[in-house]
């Protein structure tokens, strides 16, 4: 399924420029809860210390935590 936003664009990983999966969100952001640091998680998961930050902060991906 084709996730969509308000404004008709995709989003999430149903995007079709989006590097991780809505489960690799979550587990990010389960690890950050934990004490990873934003390097690491960046590391791990392939992705920009910034794209790691607005994961976990929520500034992105917010379609992740309805899944």
């Amino acid at each position: 399924m084709i996730r969509r936003a308000p404004s008709g664009h995709r989003c999430g990983e149903s995007h079709q420029k989006a590097k991780l999966t809505d489960e690799q969100v979550i587990e990010m952001r389960r690890l950050s809860g934990e004490g990873t640091g934003y390097r690491k998680l960046a590391k791990l998961f392939g992705c920009g210390q910034s794209t790691a930050r607005d994961i976990v902060t929520y500034r992105t991906r917010h379609s992740a935590c309805l899944a």
